[in-house]
């Protein structure tokens, strides 16, 4: 198996590992973000899934990296440093990927944001808001003209329950793969509803308003993706197509622009 590109999307709860063969999305793999963990130790993680397709990184077309996670960040770059045919683009807000931004110095914009928005704009070719649903709650918009308009940044859903159930002692974690009521007659139906729906309704009242303010863009796609997308998009109004690989899919298309 040849022309495999390995692409890893570093977050604050996951390593998520793909390979693609072009643009066909071959496997995945997902291991604990550990900060406490060594470059040894992420090295053989890698080593191993590619051996899964009897690769070896010498093998590899192109590798890209996004990351939230800066220690990490390091640790990576300096496994693929040491490829130096290998090419390899640690993504953040100084990659030219043809996007614009709304301030002078956007290094502050995470690089998953960064993918997520080249990604949209390649796939659809249209305005874009993306709501990446992990660790914390994205809202962005990006222009078809590769325009970076802003974001919003809040808890996710499952970081805002953990910290619920830590602060309140008579509340118990409840499985979220239920149906909310709107309103509940237990304390467990009761969660349901405050966490699901009121996530949903926080992404529905922000779509609203994005498409309110920038109603001269013309139309707006909504996107969602995230390890959660799966889990709340069935009780939003607004979101028109769930891209959960959308991330790795960006870097993909990334390492394929290197070539």
């Amino acid at each position: 198996m040849r022309n495999i590109n390995l692409v890893l999307d570093v977050g604050n709860t996951n390593v998520v590992m793909g390979l693609y063969q072009d643009c066909l999305l071959i496997s995945t793999q997902r291991i604990p973000t550990d900060r406490n963990q060594n470059l040894d130790w992420y090295l053989q993680g890698i080593i191993s899934f590619c051996s899964s397709f009897d690769l070896v990184l010498d093998q590899l077309r192109a590798v890209a990296l996004s990351s939230v996670v800066p220690e990490l960040t390091n640790i990576f770059s300096e496994i693929f440093q040491k490829y130096h045919h290998l090419p390899f683009v640690n993504v953040n807000a100084y990659t030219e990927l043809g996007l614009t931004f709304a301030v002078k110095d956007p290094g502050f914009i995470g690089a998953d944001l960064i993918v997520n928005a080249y990604a949209a704009r390649e796939k659809y070719g249209t305005n874009c808001i993306i709501c990446d649903l992990g660790t914390a709650s994205t809202v962005q918009l990006i222009g078809a003209d590769g325009f970076f308009h802003g974001t919003v940044i809040a808890p996710g859903l499952n970081t805002s329950a953990e910290n619920l159930y830590l602060r309140a002692a008579q509340l118990k974690p409840v499985d979220l793969d239920q149906e909310p009521p709107l309103l509940g007659t237990s304390t467990a139906a009761s969660l349901l509803a405050g966490l699901l729906r009121g996530h949903s309704f926080f992404l529905d009242g922000y779509i609203e308003a994005i498409r309110q303010e920038y109603h001269h863009l013309g139309e707006i796609k909504v996107i969602a993706t995230g390890g959660l997308s799966k889990l709340i998009h069935r009780f939003c109004r607004h979101i028109d197509v769930i891209e959960p690989d959308l991330t790795i899919d960006g870097l993909n298309l990334i390492c394929l622009s290197l070539l």
